[in-house]
């Protein structure tokens, strides 16, 4: 603990030994306060900050795996696998760096890098992560990173003929789920999630949802924000499904597939029908019947358990430029 000794202005002033610089030299610094107990204080302060400052550096991969750890009580399993699966694979060339060494030359190299291989919406996740760590472990470092352009969604709707046979050509807990998706738009994980105890008085209350952890184990979770909580009245379609067996419990599972068993059984549906579609497109269907209804954007959201209207931004778009075609046909046809 470095000494004060008292001025002869009647100040106190302590030395402190701060180590050496890169060429050997003593670091020297100076502390002057009206008091004894004030120098020595601030001096132990110095000392204090510069052994922090000397410490073994973090390194960003467990500065990252720290940051998702504090989050595990508030972030969903499968955000928290999605973490740790960036943090194992795409931040693999940063992951050994110390976090103060991080700068934009060496993300930027990173980003530009990943940009030839995957999506500007997952390079923008990543770089969404990067930041978000080092808000939390190197505040200090403000970055100015260029992104890759996003290229407009690739959105795909069925026609109204391919959902139908779908229906007509299905059976069982595979049926239920198409029926669910194109007539209220629930996502594939919710539908895996509903009991009998959801259905209602002609309502559906969809509450839960699943996702895989970390462990790659599906497990029920809340829904992502506070709009996936919805109770929706069940159109007579699927009313005509949503009929409880005589010995099921109230606590079964309408649909009791996991997500990859629901898009397996729905995968070799569509090949045994030619038919080239996502699961997730029968959403899509059901945002463009909603769109084709005059239905508001805070009513289709409310319906699909959306928090933005991004994804009906995107339907709409696709049923423009799917409208826009047939003006030109009819324009070409005219003055042919």
């Amino acid at each position: 603990m470095p000494t004060a000794h008292k001025l002869p202005s009647g100040s106190w002033r302590c030395q402190v030994y701060l180590g050496k610089n890169d060429n050997g030299k003593k670091i020297m610094r100076s502390v002057t306060a009206d008091s004894k107990k004030e120098a020595e204080r601030q001096a132990a302060l110095l000392v204090y900050e510069a052994e922090q400052t000397a410490a073994e550096p973090i390194k960003f991969s467990a500065a990252a795996k720290t940051y998702v750890d504090n989050r595990r009580g508030v972030l969903s399993p499968n955000t928290i696998s999605e973490y740790l699966r960036m943090i194992r694979s795409e931040l693999d060339p940063i992951s050994d760096l110390p976090v103060q060494k991080l700068n934009n030359a060496r993300v930027q190299a990173l980003i530009s890098d990943l940009a030839l291989q995957r999506s500007p919406k997952t390079i923008a996740n990543i770089y969404g992560f990067i930041t978000a760590v080092l808000s939390e472990s190197a505040p200090d470092i403000r970055l100015h990173v260029r992104l890759p352009q996003r290229r407009p969604a690739d959105i795909t709707i069925p026609d109204p003929a391919d959902v139908q046979r779908m229906i007509d050509h299905s059976d069982g807990p595979l049926k239920i789920a198409i029926i669910l998706a194109s007539s209220m738009g629930l996502r594939r994980a919710e539908i895996c999630a509903l009991t009998w105890s959801d259905v209602k008085n002609l309502t559906l209350r969809i509450s839960r949802a699943y996702a895989k952890d970390e462990h790659n184990i599906w497990s029920l979770k809340q829904p992502k924000s506070s709009a996936g909580n919805r109770v929706l009245p069940i159109p007579p379609v699927a009313q005509r499904v949503l009929v409880k067996p005589k010995d099921a419990k109230d606590t079964d599972r309408i649909v009791p597939l996991t997500p990859d068993a629901l898009t397996r059984r729905f995968e070799r549906l569509c090949d045994s029908l030619c038919l080239h579609y996502r699961f997730h497109a029968l959403r899509h269907y059901y945002a463009s019947i909603l769109l084709s209804l005059g239905i508001p954007d805070k009513y289709a959201m409310q319906r699909m358990g959306h928090s933005t209207p991004n994804m009906l931004k995107q339907v709409y778009q696709h049923l423009m430029q799917d409208k826009t075609s047939s003006i030109d046909d009819q324009l070409n046809q005219y003055f042919l």
